[in-house]
């Protein structure tokens, strides 16, 4: 098992999107958005959270959750064509972009 890597929210904006890492593991990286008030959260494939769904096989599972809001809404990605429902115009694909900005393979 890979170790946790933690980092202090100030500390790991990712340029151009706004976007802070505040968690990242094998299992998943979260973003906060701040000035949105909403959350990214990508779960990659190989992810060992039994509470995942796999949609598609080998998809990554991306959650945009707003702060103001119950739920999340749930876009689902593969590297060959992007988002299932909405292709590379998703706007999940600012944290897939971000994940890949800063070291982490959403894809894998």
């Amino acid at each position: 098992m890979r170790p946790v890597h933690r980092f202090p929210m100030h500390s790991r904006t990712i340029p151009d999107a706004g976007l802070v890492i505040a968690r990242w593991n094998d299992n998943e990286l979260v973003f906060f958005d701040h000035e949105r008030r909403e959350s990214w959260i990508v779960y990659p494939p190989r992810t060992g959270y039994s509470f995942i769904r796999r949609v598609v096989a080998g998809g990554t599972l991306v959650e945009r959750r707003r702060w103001s809001l119950a739920g999340a809404e749930e876009h689902v990605f593969t590297a060959a064509a992007g988002c299932a429902a909405h292709g590379l115009a998703c706007a999940g694909q600012r944290a897939i972009q971000a994940a890949i900005d800063s070291g982490f393979n959403p894809f894998t």
